[in-house]
């Protein structure tokens, strides 16, 4: 594949970074009044078995304490010294150190060399390899999550989508998304299966008939949807909806099939290098299911043999000198500074919620209203409690110690069955990873191809729509067959 343009060259849109500072600060001022027009109140918490939890009954309103205007503005910096500002820190870390990583992988010819291969692989079949890799993402986020590790599949998928005529909507479509699906209709993920049938006193591997179908089912739909985006990028350029800013993303990425760098044995040696540390995040991965202290470091890590992996591969080609090197992470953190800016006040939103003290309160009304309720309605109950909690907790272990110790036998009370009521957990817990903009992974990626969230909502809302037709038929059908052992 022909080079184009450095990625140096790459230069930020001025005018588009002030308009989504300025759509921020709206955003501010809205959850700002929002803890001016809920009381505020808070449950009790206990620590069981390591992990917090909500006790029951615990609720109370509090002295109206409103949060101070001036608080709203310095929230980003409160999140930092939170309780999670060690994720916030490695969120901004990475986002800068990923415009370095690009930087490396495309002076040293790394990136070329990886693209080159697989495109020629696939040869004139690329949507084959559309489909293939489609369902093996989705495999990965069903069973093993995968959903922070992604980052590492998300150049070499733009390249490919470059390559082969699409845009960097069908790049991410090829790794963060179905990644983010699979996460989302999981049927032997630890985090977002096993974690939650344990609470709720269910086998590990209860209900699994239905998790094996939706995945299947959403594989289709999935990838449906993103083969007919790509057939109609390909045949109208003009036609994507991220044409104008993928003019400066494509820099960063070969445009052309060229099978003479598969012969350059010192950029095959750089690449292996770098493939090598990528094998090491998957064997991480694995060994983070079984052993706890591994999972709870899981972001950093990925950070490091990323890191490692890009300057060790980097210098084995001998194009780059350690001088070389530390400049192209000089410059790329230049590239990516104004996304991790616009990141740095997202969190910030987060922590208006939690300080204001209203969240509890709002989940105090929500709990409440179940009472009582048609099984039906009240299934989605749940899952407007999942997902509003994820707003704060993105956790999905942390939020089922906190929540499904009272939503189970609250559920239980109106009908529903607990693996009902699981079920509805997860999807809430999960979908809401791909689309929420408070979301760690689309925070990183949304700011990297420089895209709005404006412009991730105009391409994926069919997608959504979908989605919520599927969870909504789901879930009736659910409570109508009494779904799960119990």
């Amino acid at each position: 594949m022909s080079q184009k343009a450095s990625i140096r060259d790459f230069r930020i849109d001025k005018k588009k970074v002030v308009a989504r500072l300025i759509s921020i600060l709206i955003m501010y001022l809205i959850v700002g009044l929002a803890t001016r027009l809920i009381p505020q109140g808070v449950y009790e918490r206990t620590v069981e078995n390591g992990h917090t939890v909500i006790i029951k009954d615990s609720f109370r309103f509090l002295e109206s304490n409103p949060m101070p205007i001036w608080r709203w503005f310095t929230a980003p910096f409160e999140a930092l010294v939170s309780g999670s500002s060690s994720t916030f820190i490695i969120i901004i870390m990475m986002m800068l150190l990923m415009g370095g990583i690009m930087v490396i992988l495309e002076e040293s010819g790394i990136m070329l060399y990886i693209i080159t291969y697989i495109y020629l692989r696939f040869g004139n079949k690329k949507y084959h390899m559309l489909w293939i890799m489609t369902a093996a993402m989705m495999i990965m986020g069903s069973t093993i999550s995968f959903y922070d590790q992604c980052g590492i599949l998300v150049p070499v998928a733009l390249g490919l989508s470059f390559a082969s005529g699409w845009d960097s909507m069908v790049g991410l479509g090829l790794s963060f998304f179905p990644i983010a699906m699979g996460f989302s209709v999981s049927t032997i993920n630890p985090y977002t299966v096993g974690v939650p049938q344990s609470i709720a006193g269910l086998p590990v591997n209860s209900g699994m008939w239905l998790r094996l179908i939706l995945l299947v089912v959403m594989y289709f739909l999935y990838v449906t949807f993103l083969a007919e985006y790509a057939k109609k990028v390909e045949a109208d350029p003009s036609s994507s909806i991220v044409a104008e800013t993928d003019i400066q993303v494509r820099q960063m990425f070969p445009d052309q099939a060229d099978p003479n760098i598969l012969n350059d044995k010192q950029t095959r040696r750089g690449a292996l290098v770098f493939l090598f540390f990528v094998l090491l995040i998957f064997i991480y991965t694995f060994a983070a299911i079984y052993v706890k202290v591994l999972s709870s470091v899981a972001m950093p890590a990925m950070l490091i043999f990323l890191l490692a992996g890009s300057l060790l591969g980097g210098f084995s080609t001998r194009k780059l000198s350690g001088k070389d090197l530390m400049h192209a992470m000089r410059s790329g953190a230049k590239i990516t500074l104004p996304p991790a800016i616009v990141a740095f006040l997202i969190m910030g939103l987060r922590q208006i919620v939690v300080s204001g003290s209203i969240m509890d309160t709002l989940l105090y009304y929500t709990f409440n209203s179940i009472q009582g309720m048609s099984p039906y309605l009240a299934v989605f109950v749940v899952l407007g409690i999942t997902m509003l909690l994820e707003f704060v907790v993105g956790s999905a272990t942390a939020k089922a110690f906190l929540v499904l110790p009272l939503l189970v036998p609250l559920g239980n009370m109106v009908g529903l069955t607990s693996q009902t009521i699981v079920q509805a957990y997860m999807f809430g817990d999960s979908f809401s990873n791909a689309f929420y903009p408070t979301s760690n992974m689309v925070m990183i990626l949304s700011g990297l191809i420089g895209v709005s969230f404006k412009t991730w909502y105009q391409w994926s809302w069919k997608l959504i729509l979908r989605i919520v037709l599927l969870v909504a038929a789901t879930l009736v059908f659910c409570v109508a067959i009494g779904y799960g052992p119990f």
